[in-house]
């Protein structure tokens, strides 16, 4: 991964920064302007991560934040141009995200987050394999940065999809059937995308953080999806962990 890019071109790390800003300063708007959140209409599905666990995005901001600022501090976006358009696209796509969800119109706001998913993927993967930089921990920023935010919408994006078919009254919530379907299908993606991504275990650990909720939330409810999500765990676990014995070697 190269750095001449913003060497070359300080503006594309300027607008990096404001995107960042911009999807940090728009639910904040969103409270104060006490309008409808995002995830506000998934309280009908069994799959929905308890409410603590919805935290994690204070941890992407200050990511985003942290390697937007070293981006023009070192003058260096750690990675190639598209690293830094993907990133610039993702933040501009929470924003919004943000915006969309005001509306409250659950299946558009799946349209967004699916964009957001694959910009935040393409972002990660360019990231994790990247060889690590002088200094070391710069790298390690961009991974954690891209791979947390990639595995939370990797997450949420499924969530997304079941409370927008339950909007266009393609699925009824009180039916489990097809919740623990959407549940096993974004298992096997994440371990999917994992798969691209041997160097930042960023991604696995906020995918591990969503199924944790889950966890939390299904609890006593649903044994079926207590044991999806138990299985999920560790088999991120064990693919992550393999994968980086096998990345030191390399």
């Amino acid at each position: 991964m190269t750095s001449t890019n913003v060497h070359t071109d300080r503006r594309l790390g300027w607008v990096l920064l404001a995107a960042a800003i911009a999807q940090i300063v728009a639910p904040i708007v969103q409270t104060v302007a006490d309008v409808s959140q995002p995830g506000d209409d998934s309280e009908s599905l069994l799959i929905t991560p308890a409410g603590w666990a919805f935290s994690i995005w204070s941890l992407i901001y200050l990511l985003a934040l942290a390697h937007a600022v070293v981006t023009l501090w070192r003058g260096d976006g750690v990675g190639s141009r598209r690293f830094l358009i993907d990133l610039i696209a993702l933040y501009v796509g929470a924003t919004v995200w943000i915006a969309v969800s005001a509306v409250a119109i659950s299946w558009l706001t799946f349209l967004v987050l699916a964009v957001m998913t694959c910009f935040a993927i393409d972002a990660a993967r360019i990231a994790a394999s990247a060889r690590l930089r002088d200094p070391a921990w710069i790298t390690w920023l961009a991974r954690a940065a891209s791979g947390v935010y990639a595995g939370w919408v990797s997450a949420a994006v499924f969530l997304n999809l079941g409370t927008g078919a339950i909007e266009l009254d393609i699925a009824d919530p009180d039916i489990r059937g097809w919740q623990f379907a959407l549940l096993v299908g974004a298992v096997v993606f994440a371990l999917g995308a994992n798969l691209l991504m041997p160097r930042s275990p960023g991604y696995a650990a906020a995918v591990v953080w969503a199924l944790i909720g889950i966890i939390a939330a299904v609890a006593g409810e649903s044994t079926t999806a207590l044991v999806i999500a138990i299985v999920a765990i560790v088999l991120l676990v064990a693919q992550t962990a393999w994968q980086s014995t096998r990345a030191l070697t390399d």
